[in-house]
């Protein structure tokens, strides 16, 4: 692909859960008391990142097999249950919605509502997200995110990275997808992005190298939402 010239960007699709969403501040408050209350002496942040990448396992798993999508909140229950009793940690159902639901305090990184408000006006900003779309309307109203649009992937029926979810988003912003940035935390949904015709702006939260060894970069990277709308403005 040419350089990015901001200039032919029309649109910003951000991921939520780990680029917008901070999810050890979401929930490892609560995981910690949980797993205090059980004696585990575990790393709730650890559990955390096993969780995530537990859901993002079968949400890919899930749309590999071609059948109709499974709800994501089923897919992050089940998940925990699993990395629970991979720990040998009791729990029931009701303990695992009470982590989730009762427990869980969405949080959003910092430096997101600014940086976000600097760039709308100039950009359509929408979510673009693997969480089931009543959910993602609720934490997007819930922390006044300001954004034009949620998308979910409820929308093209199967998960990220599979190439119909970014497809269908640029669908339902009436665009290119070259005209779109796609921005997240994860190099596998930046390629993703770029496969299907985006552009992809990787935020470095973690300090985790872009795709090492593969030849592989997105159109920008920085370390902060702020660096980028900087970039962008």
């Amino acid at each position: 692909m040419p350089p990015l010239n901001p200039a032919d960007i029309r649109a910003l699709t951000f991921d939520m859960y780990g680029t917008l969403l901070d999810l050890e501040a979401t929930f490892a408050p609560a995981f910690d008391g949980f797993l205090r209350a059980r004696g585990a002496a575990l790393d709730a942040a650890e559990m955390v990142r096993t969780w995530e990448w537990a859901y993002l396992h079968e949400g890919m798993v899930d749309t590999f097999l071609g059948g109709p999508r499974t709800p994501f909140e089923q897919l992050r229950r089940s998940t925990l249950s699993q990395v629970l009793a991979r720990c040998a940690i009791a729990h029931s159902r009701d303990d695992i919605e009470e982590l989730l639901t009762v427990r869980a305090a969405p949080s959003l990184f910092p430096d997101v509502i600014a940086s976000l408000s600097a760039l709308r006006g100039r950009f359509t900003l929408a979510v673009l997200s693997n969480g089931d779309l009543a959910a993602l309307e609720r934490i997007v109203s819930g922390l006044n995110l300001p954004v034009d649009r949620t998308i979910s992937v409820e929308q093209a029926d199967c998960y990220k990275p599979d190439l119909r979810v970014y497809r269908r988003a640029a669908e339902l912003l009436s665009l290119a997808p070259g005209q779109i940035l796609h921005v997240a935390a994860h190099a596998w949904d930046i390629r993703a992005a770029q496969t299907a015709g985006m552009r992809g702006a990787y935020v470095d939260r973690h300090r985790i190298p872009y795709a090492p060894f593969t030849g592989h970069s997105p159109d920008l990277e920085t370390a902060t939402l702020p660096e980028l709308a900087a970039i962008l403005t």
